[in-house]
C-alpha cells in the first residue's frame, strides 16, 4: 500500500474531529493558499477521496514505466506499506541510466561466440564470474521468495561490480560478456522495456521474455581464495587474502607479514597461534 503526504490544519472552533483523525485534511491547492505555519502534513493511504493519489500514469509519463517498478519494488518487502518519495523513483531512474550506459559502452568489444573462450581466465575474470553466478542464485531465490527488494539490491550491486571491472580491464573479456548478458536478464522482470533495448544494442534478437533465464553454476560459487581477518589477543589489526587450501604453518607467515600486525607485536613474545579455519588467525602475545 503507497502512503502520500497529505496536508491538514487544526480546526476551528466551530469544528469537530472523528476519532483517529488528526486534523482537517485538505486539498493540495487549498494548502498552497495558506500560510505554510496553518499546515501539517502526515502520511495518509493514497486515495481518491483525500485527493492525495499519485496515479501509475502520471509516475510512468514522468519518470518511466521501469522506473516506476524498479522503485516500488525496492522500496520495501513485497508485504509492506511504502511512503510515496519522488526523490526516491529519481534514484530509480538514475540505477537505470548507469546501466545504459555500462551495456552503451560495452557493447562495441562484445563478443557473441564469449561461451566458447570463457575457459582459463585471470584472477580478476574469475571474481567477475563468482559476482555473476552469486547475484544468478540470489534474485532467483529472491523472486521465488517475492523478496523483490533484495533482488534490486543485489541487482545494483552487481552492475557496480561489472562497472568497476569494466573500467579496470579493456579489450574483449568473456567474463565481462557474460555478467552483461547475465544482468539485462535478470533485470527483465522488473524493468522488461529497458531489458528489451538493451538486449537489442548486444546484438540479441526478440525479447528478453522469451530468453532463457539465467541459470548459476555451483561450481563457480567455489572460491579458491578466502579472507582471513588477523587478530592480536583478540584486537582485529588486518586481514590476508590466502589460497583456500593453505597449510598452517604458511598462514601464520602470512599473518605475521601484516604490516599492522607486526607493529601490534612489537617488544612482545608469540605465545601460540589460535587458527578459525577459513575465518580468523588470533595471535596470543605478551
Amino acid at each position: 500500500m503507497l502512503l502520500a503526504p497529505t496536508p491538514f490544519r487544526t480546526p476551528n472552533e466551530n469544528e469537530t474531529l472523528r476519532i483517529g483523525e488528526p486534523g482537517i485534511m485538505l486539498s493540495y491547492e487549498e494548502a498552497e493558499e495558506m500560510p505554510k505555519q496553518d499546515v501539517f502534513w502526515r502520511w495518509e493511504k493514497m486515495s481518491k477521496s483525500k485527493g492525495n493519489v499519485v496515479t501509475p500514469e502520471e509516475a510512468a509519463v514522468r519518470y518511466g514505466a521501469d522506473a516506476l517498478r524498479i522503485y516500488e519494488l525496492f522500496e520495501a518487502p513485497f508485504e509492506q506499506t511504502i511512503q510515496w518519495s519522488e526523490e526516491r523513483v529519481q534514484g530509480a531512474v538514475r540505477f537505470l541510466h548507469r546501466v545504459f550506459r555500462l551495456v552503451s559502452e560495452y557493447a562495441p568489444r562484445r563478443n557473441p561466440d564469449w561461451r566458447s573462450t570463457i575457459g582459463d581466465l585471470a584472477k580478476e575474470e574469475t571474481e567477475l564470474r563468482y559476482l555473476t553466478h552469486a547475484t544468478i542464485r540470489k534474485v532467483t531465490s529472491d523472486f521465488d521468495e517475492f523478496s523483490f527488494n533484495t533482488a534490486v539490491a543485489a541487482l545494483m550491486e552487481f552492475s557496480n561490480g561489472i562497472t568497476e571491472f569494466a573500467r579496470t580491464h579493456e579489450g574483449a573479456s568473456p567474463a565481462l560478456d557474460e555478467a552483461i548478458e547475465s544482468l539485462i536478464l535478470l533485470i527483465a522482470p522488473m524493468a522488461p522495456h529497458s531489458a528489451d533495448e538493451l538486449w537489442e544494442r548486444i546484438g540479441q534478437r526478440g525479447f528478453t521474455l522469451n530468453a532463457a533465464w539465467p541459470e548459476f553454476d555451483p561450481a563457480m560459487l567455489v572460491k579458491s581464495e578466502v579472507e582471513i581477518a588477523v587478530q592480536v589477543n583478540g584486537k582485529l589489526r588486518g586481514s590476508v587474502v590466502v589460497e583456500k587450501d593453505i597449510d598452517q604453518a604458511e598462514l601464520e607467515r602470512r599473518a605475521l607479514d601484516c604490516e599492522k600486525v607486526a607493529n601490534a607485536l612489537e617488544g612482545k613474545t608469540i605465545r601460540k597461534f589460535i587458527v578459525v579455519p577459513g575465518k580468523i588467525v588470533n595471535i596470543v602475545a605478551n
